[in-house]
């Protein structure tokens, strides 16, 4: 039986009571620097370390880092420095660039992270064209600072003095930070500039702190206090993939790497100072799963890897996560998404590793005809150019998405070959060149406007004979990718890379089409049926 009430009658006579004032979330600016604050109220001794590239580790907490931040904040505000002004930092990721990045934060002032690896006139006319008053520089960078400082006029400053780091400085200081809004911008990145000038990408506070939220989020990187993170990127790389700014919000520990590109310089790192967490190109792994194969060598700490950059093949994320047992989140992004847009967490009992799903605040769909089209992006921390497309960043990669949501790009539209219906990702077929014997190192050129052909450009492994080598190549390509091979197969010295393990393709099809009559060419044209 129901229950009934009977109030009775009932007169409303609202102006007899006295209402309480309605309470409402009162709207607080985000903004970037108050994640370092954070960290130093509620994870004060949580631990920052910095490791050069001869190995010397430099280490700290992040309450010593907040009054690091505020002393660089309230030097740039004593160099008449104020809001909306620009500077340049050039260097490997330090506690010292970090306390800059992070004074400049909390005092407005807007830092350009400079990839060091770019063309120094690209370099110079990028900073003219922002009007950087400042140029900050570490001890291995002097030189090319000193020298674009001077061309730009403006001031050159060491980053940090001999034991800074070390020595707290006078917190007893107090000073007022100025106001600004968070929509204000907070740092510019460059892309890596893989096909010439970098791409400008200029962040905004409320997109860094919404980013560093995002990434938090137990279905993306699903970090607590209890990890320690290294990105084996640099800050100026899309943000170290945003470890600087998620790791102070969560407390994790951070561990930051430099430029090195030896397997056995980040294992030992890893193991030293008890990393869980490792983020990664897919280039990274390659070497660390040789590097590992051929050693005998494990990982103690490690527990998950977060892996980006060019696709991972299915049997490279079974090696890390069967080999080593380092659980592996496959994630999609770009300078422009801050980077984090979409992840997936492999199952290895999956024969297909795709790149996930969109985190929360990021919206994906893809533009075009037929069953491979162009991926698009918008959300709270995506970057775009174009006013017309209502917020949608065109990637520039082609991609499916299935009724889930579930993203999984193919390659870039520059790169990709088609082949029948469907198209042959570059990645993969370098990942298979390099699975052969004799074949250290292999990337696919696509074709282009002056030569329509595409050419796999492959590095032998020691005394390796080439002819046999490129005979392999040819039957293990067409088996792998049902009867494709690449139009010509050239042997060439180390690819150059980028600081984040991607391959300089513009420079290396200079290379190759500067030959003249090397054993490069005349290999390419023996595998034409020229010669």
């Amino acid at each position: 039986m129901v229950a009934t009430y009977h109030l009775g009658p009932m007169e409303a006579d609202v102006a007899q009571y006295d209402f309480p004032a309605v309470a409402r979330p009162r709207r607080f600016p985000l903004r970037a620097g108050d994640l370092l604050a954070h960290a130093a109220r509620v994870h004060a001794d949580r631990r920052v370390v910095s490791i050069s590239r001869d190995g010397e580790a430099q280490e700290t907490d992040y309450a010593h880092l907040q009054t690091l931040a505020s002393s660089r904040a309230l030097q740039l505000m004593t160099m008449e420095l104020r809001p909306g002004d620009r500077i340049a930092s050039i260097g490997d990721s330090s506690i010292e660039q970090l306390a800059w990045l992070y004074g400049a934060l909390q005092a407005g002032v807007i830092t350009h992270l400079v990839n060091p690896q770019h063309e120094a006139a690209h370099v110079h006319a990028l900073l003219m064209r922002a009007g950087v008053r400042l140029v900050l520089h570490d001890a291995h960078h002097e030189a090319l600072s000193e020298s674009l400082a001077q061309a730009m006029g403006v001031p050159a400053l060491a980053m940090s003095v001999p034991n800074m780091a070390a020595t707290p400085p006078d917190s007893t200081v107090t000073f007022n930070l100025p106001e600004f809004d968070e929509c204000a911008p907070s740092h510019v990145c460059y892309s890596s500039g893989t096909t010439g000038l970098p791409k400008i990408v200029e962040y905004t506070h409320r997109a860094l702190v919404l980013h560093a939220w995002g990434c938090a989020l137990p279905g993306a990187l699903a970090l607590t206090g209890r990890d320690r993170v290294m990105p084996l990127m640099q800050l100026y790389h899309a943000n170290a993939w945003g470890a600087p700014f998620v790791c102070p919000l969560v407390g994790a520990e951070l561990v930051l790497c430099p430029p090195v590109r030896d397997p056995a310089f980040w294992h030992a790192a890893a193991e030293r100072h008890g990393v869980t967490v490792l983020a990664a190109v897919t280039a990274h792994w390659l070497a660390l799963l040789q590097y590992c194969g051929a050693t005998g060598q494990r990982f103690s700490s490690l527990r998950r890897t977060v892996v980006a950059g060019t696709r991972m093949p299915v049997a490279v994320a079974r090696g890390i996560a069967q080999g080593l047992s380092v659980a592996v989140s496959h994630a999609w992004g770009m300078t422009e998404t801050s980077p984090l847009a979409t992840i997936e967490h492999f199952d290895p009992a999956d024969d297909r590793l795709a790149h996930g799903q969109p985190v929360f605040g990021v919206e994906v769909r893809t533009t075009g005809e037929g069953a491979l089209a162009e991926l698009q992006v918008r959300g709270h921390w995506i970057a775009c150019r174009e006013p017309s497309l209502d917020g949608w960043l065109s990637t520039g990669d082609l991609a499916t998405i299935d009724a889930r949501a579930r993203v999984d790009v193919i390659d870039r539209i520059g790169d990709v070959v088609r082949h029948g219906a469907g198209a042959v990702s570059s990645a993969l077929v370098e990942f298979e060149a390099r699975t052969v014997g004799g074949v250290a190192d292999a990337a696919l050129l696509p074709g282009d406007d002056v030569d329509a052909r595409t050419t796999l450009a492959w590095v032998a492994a020691g005394d390796a004979d080439a002819a046999h080598a490129e005979d392999r190549l040819r039957s293990h390509l067409a088996a792998a990718f049902d009867g494709w091979v690449p139009d010509r197969i050239v042997a060439t010295g180390p690819l150059p890379y980028t600081p984040s393990a991607k391959v300089q393709k513009h420079k290396l099809r200079e290379r190759i089409r500067n030959e003249d009559g090397s054993g490069a060419l005349r290999s390419a044209m023996v595998n034409e049926g020229q010669a």
